[in-house]
């Protein structure tokens, strides 16, 4: 009889354990009342303004067209590296070239009145033969805007004061692993 008793005792607490009792609830709404419904506000969140990367520039194979097609001869004649912009503001770039080999870019506009050509050229297997050129051509007169020639690896800024225009570049290398040119303005020229 003892056994029987604790048995019902331990299926009563494993049926309390797996179904416990159900709260009740509170008063029940008199008959004919109606239920009023809050409805939640919804939450929007404003898009947060996704400001865009600087955009890559490519070679182009359409370059036919173009009014200068060969690098000049003499590239020195653009002088060597401007002088660097107080960062204050901050440099903002809004287009880059990174590639290993030389060639003709695809066209691109540049809206800004003051913008600049950060070149950074890498080269470990023969450093001492790199050579990096290039011309910034505007397309509408055919004239070179800016040059650099670099010899070794390194960097060279170019200063352009000359906006809202259509430009291509042309670049010219020899024994350079990889080179990158960012296209840099400041805030007050956006």
């Amino acid at each position: 009889m003892f056994s029987i008793l604790a048995a019902l005792l331990i299926v009563s607490a494993v049926g309390l354990a797996l179904h416990p009792p159900t709260a009740k609830s509170g008063p029940e709404p008199p008959v004919g009342a109606s239920l009023e419904i809050t409805p939640v506000p919804s939450i929007t969140t404003p898009p947060v303004p996704v400001s865009p990367g600087p955009v890559r520039i490519s070679y182009t194979t359409g370059f036919w067209s173009y009014p200068i097609v060969r690098l000049p001869d003499n590239l020195t004649l653009h002088g060597g590296s401007d002088p660097s912009w107080k960062e204050a503001g901050g440099i903002i770039p809004f287009a880059y070239l990174e590639e290993a080999r030389g060639g003709i870019t695809e066209t691109f506009h540049v809206p800004h009145a003051v913008w600049r050509l950060n070149c950074s050229v890498s080269s470990t297997v023969r450093p001492e033969a790199a050579h990096f050129r290039m011309a910034l051509v505007e397309l509408e007169s055919g004239t070179i805007v800016e040059g650099a020639d670099l010899h070794y690896p390194g960097s060279i800024i170019k200063n352009v004061e000359r906006g809202g225009k259509d430009f291509y570049l042309i670049v010219g290398v020899d024994d350079v692993d990889s080179y990158r040119i960012t296209l840099e303005t400041l805030p007050q020229y956006l």
